[in-house]
């Protein structure tokens, strides 16, 4: 034989070998080998590490550098654990630990299905679709999808909705589809208002210098095409298949539990022996705030009326629901005494990074428009109130805020049916909704247009005493 074709011999020999279950000595049976389940949680464990030395290296970082460096050196690959997880799902279609570890791919897709990690996610949609499209727990990953809009997550929830037969798969891929189709709508009348390709500014990313940077972000070809794709949809239309389809959960769907891949994660995590997280073992805090959670898990038909509600009351055109309660001072703080003057209602948390980068740029708001008809009010949503008003202190946060509670949707966020932070309407003099949510330049030129609006009312009026 030649030298190649040894080489290649002995590589498929190590390659056997490394598969094949362990020899029996002295008579005994050979070890079974590791089945897909036990695969999966190898894997996991082994990403899952990763993840926490590289947490660990960053916080152990004493400059913005040595942190830098820590990340860029240790954090783990997601897309190449993706590819090893769509691999060993694709030796046994059909084998509970192949779908979850597609389900593990799909929980995966950080800021965007878009680029390399794009690929990957809709290989697994599709292995999902086909393999297990009529089993529940691969199905209620779709109702933690609709922050964002891909063709990969089309496709999916699309598929989910297709597939399924089983009286709880068709309930929970009808609402996560009408879930999902009820915020794509919205994103299309936001996109056209956009005009050609667009870029991001981020501020304060650190660098390879270490050093905060400002820095300007193209938007992909991916992501472009589909801002093109949506351009072409209308979005009437897309709002009132969802509103069938969250009508048709009610009537026939409505008492299955609205269990997500999230809070199913949850249960999971209570049956351990010693509930843990990142290596940490949970407080009897943690836990009674887990379980609290999972009690409170509403039906089918509750999620649809609510989001029925958000669709038909809590939109653009349509009078702000009041609020009605107090300010952190205890004084009686109503929305409608605000009517005349055009409200930037903003729902935020200490916890959230992005709504305290935005702090700023409302300060200038408040200050821009100082003895014209504008006020900006806030919801502080999930915190203690102490420790709230300590950062509204601290931060200049002098305008009026209602507390919601220190539950993430308290009674305030649920009425306005709020879904992340942070998030702004903007509500004319008249009291209707011109925005949902709203940032950035938008909302600036929505404010100025708007207030522009209010003092030619109040002109007009005062003319025609």
């Amino acid at each position: 034989m030649t030298k190649a074709i040894l080489a290649t011999a002995a590589v498929l020999v190590f390659q056997c070998s490394a598969f094949a279950p362990a020899r029996a000595e002295d008579g005994e049976a050979p070890d079974p080998p590791p089945s897909v389940a036990e695969r999966f949680e190898a894997i996991k464990a082994e990403y899952e590490a990763a993840e926490e030395a590289c947490w660990k290296a960053q916080k152990e970082a004493k400059t913005p550098l040595e942190e830098h460096e820590a990340y860029v050196r240790l954090v783990p690959d997601v897309v190449a654990y993706s590819r090893r997880m769509i691999d060993l799902a694709s030796t046994a279609p059909k084998d509970p630990g192949a779908r979850d570890a597609l389900l593990w791919v799909i929980h995966h897709p950080e800021r965007s299905d878009a680029g390399l990690f794009g690929e990957e996610f809709g290989r697994a949609a599709t292995r999902l679709v086909r393999d297990f499209g009529d089993d529940p727990e691969a199905v209620c990953i779709g109702l933690g999808l609709d922050n964002l809009f891909s063709c990969h997550r089309d496709q999916l929830l699309a598929g989910f909705l297709a597939s399924a037969k089983g009286h709880e798969a068709k309930g929970l891929a009808r609402l996560a589809f009408g879930r999902y189709l009820q915020r794509k709508a919205n994103a299309v009348q936001g996109v056209r208002k956009l005009d050609g390709r667009q870029t991001y500014h981020y501020k304060g990313i650190i660098g390879d210098d270490g050093a905060p940077h400002d820095m300007a972000v193209v938007q992909s070809d991916e992501d472009y095409a589909y801002d093109i794709l949506l351009k072409q949809c209308d979005p009437d239309a897309i709002a009132a298949e969802a509103e069938k389809l969250f009508e048709e959960v009610i009537r026939d769907y409505g008492d299955v539990p609205r269990i997500t891949h999230k809070l199913r994660n949850l249960q999971t995590l209570l049956m351990q022996p010693e509930p843990k997280r990142n290596g940490r073992a949970l407080t009897e805090e943690e836990l009674q705030t887990i379980r609290k959670t999972i009690d409170s898990t509403p039906s089918l038909a509750k999620a649809a009326e609510g989001y029925l509600d958000e669709i038909r009351n809590v939109v653009v055109g349509k009078p702000a629901p009041e609020i009605d309660g107090v300010d952190f001072d205890g004084k009686p703080l109503k929305l409608s005494d605000y009517r005349g003057k055009v409200v930037a209602l903003v729902f935020w948390g200490t916890w959230c990074g992005p709504c305290m980068q935005e702090v700023p740029h409302e300060r200038e708001l408040v200050e821009k428009y100082k003895g014209r008809p504008f006020a900006m009010l806030g919801v502080d949503c999930s915190d203690p109130k102490a420790k709230a008003a300590e950062v509204m202190k601290s931060e200049g946060i002098t305008w009026p805020n209602w507390h919601d509670g220190e539950d993430l949707f308290g009674p305030i966020a649920s009425l306005y049916h709020v879904s992340g932070f942070p998030t702004i309407f903007v509500i004319d003099a008249n009291g209707t909704i011109r925005a949902t949510n709203t940032q950035g330049d938008h909302l600036d030129k929505l404010v100025e247009q708007l207030v522009a609006e209010a003092e030619g009312q109040s002109t007009e009026a005062g003319g025609s005493r």
